[in-house]
């Protein structure tokens, strides 16, 4: 699966291409800013995090029962 596919219904690849234009202007706006490779990797992982919690978050609200 690409990234982005299957994640909200929207499979097409308008949708892939725009998160990659996201991705791709994002880093090159930390890259210029002076970010570290270290530091992008944490500014990642705290995106990820966010979007982690927004799940569970959400599955604990449809009654999915526990999220582990």
């Amino acid at each position: 699966m690409a990234f982005g596919e299957g994640i909200d219904g929207r499979t097409g690849t308008a949708s892939q291409r725009a998160l990659r234009v996201l991705a791709k202007s994002v880093f090159k706006e930390l890259k210029r800013t002076g970010y570290s490779r270290g530091e992008m990797v944490g500014f990642a992982s705290e995106l990820l995090d966010l979007v982690t919690h927004e799940m569970k978050t959400d599955a604990g609200e449809e009654g999915e029962g526990p999220v582990s």
